[in-house]
């Protein structure tokens, strides 16, 4: 207990000086080279800064670094908004919003971030030498296969995880379910668990059940595990998970504990936190908002995320040492 309370004091300072000084500096948006829609969101001056590379989920797009880099930013890092999805449902959705990006969620390149870490090498201000990842949910699955392939990589925090990499999804998949992976690395898919009733759930809309989308695939396909399973062990540095026990949207406080199982197995320190009556939107601070299929309560996914928030931000500041 006081070893939690000393932690809690900790990360409570750090959010107070967060709110002096820097909270009131203008931050900066810069464009990335080579990647449409890419920005680093920074503080004034050229000192080196950490780098957080934050990762949206399955709603794709820029509000996720919209959203977060500033926050980041004037925590003292480099924090970099990565869009690599755009959703493109043809006739059956609105416009695609970034023509560029690819707009089904099919052999996302994972080996992109090596790219972009040489583009940010060559920017003002950015240390590449200290690179974080901020993920959630299938930012949280590609950010949990990039750290298990590249050593570079020192600091994870993985909202709503997943321990395996799912089937991917769009347009050309509604007569081919099964048949492709969400991502890819060296030009190759990685293997992949399917999902069962995919297509069924698109017909059935916000009615569709997505947790048992996911559940009811894996339970059909368990010679598909192995191959599909992130290899965290592979993945030496810091790391922290964050679930709900009632995440609607897959069954991230399982994942994280086997997650966990292996890495304590392989003699790496992890740090998860699990909420169980929270569901999948977990991200951030804040009070209660309507998620429609977050699962867990408005007011439990609020109070998971206000006791997660200066976790993270300790997590962060000891992980990558912003200001140094």
């Amino acid at each position: 207990m006081l070893h939690r309370l000393v932690r809690l004091t900790l990360a409570a300072a750090a959010l107070f000086i967060l709110a002096g000084p820097a909270a009131a500096q203008a931050v900066s948006e810069r464009p990335i080279p080579g990647f449409p829609h890419a920005k680093v969101y920074s503080l004034s001056g050229d000192e080196p800064r950490p780098v957080v590379v934050i990762l949206h989920g399955a709603d794709g797009g820029t509000e996720a670094g919209d959203r977060f880099g500033p926050i980041l930013a004037r925590m003292g890092y480099a924090a970099v908004g990565l869009p690599y999805y755009s959703p493109d449902w043809g006739d059956y959705g609105p416009p695609k919003a970034l023509p560029e990006l690819p707009g089904s969620f099919l052999d996302i390149r994972v080996d992109q971030l090596a790219e972009l870490r040489e583009a940010l090498r060559a920017m003002p201000g950015v240390d590449v030498e200290r690179f974080g990842l901020f993920g959630a949910s299938k930012g949280a699955e590609f950010a949990l296969i990039a750290a298990s392939r590249y050593d570079w990589i020192d600091s994870v925090v993985a909202y709503a995880p997943t321990d395996v990499v799912w089937e991917g999804w769009g347009l050309e998949m509604i007569e081919a379910e099964g048949t492709r992976s969400s991502f890819s690395f060296g030009g190759e898919p990685l293997p992949f668990m399917p999902y069962r009733g995919f297509v069924e759930g698109l017909l059935a809309g916000p009615a569709a059940d997505l947790r048992a989308i996911h559940e009811n695939g894996r339970a059909d396909h368990p010679d598909r595990e192995a191959a599909a399973r992130i290899p965290v062990e592979r993945y030496p540095g810091a790391l922290m998970l964050i679930a709900g026990g009632r995440d609607a949207q897959w069954n991230s406080s399982t994942a994280a504990s086997n997650i966990l199982l292996t890495r304590t197995n392989a003699g790496l320190e992890t740090e998860v936190q699990v909420y169980p009556e929270a569901g999948h939107d977990l991200v951030g601070d804040g009070g209660p908002r309507q998620a429609a299929r977050s699962g867990g309560t408005p007011e439990a996914n609020a109070a998971a995320r206000q006791d997660a928030w200066p976790r993270v931000v300790d997590f962060l500041a000891r992980t990558l040492t912003p200001g140094t």
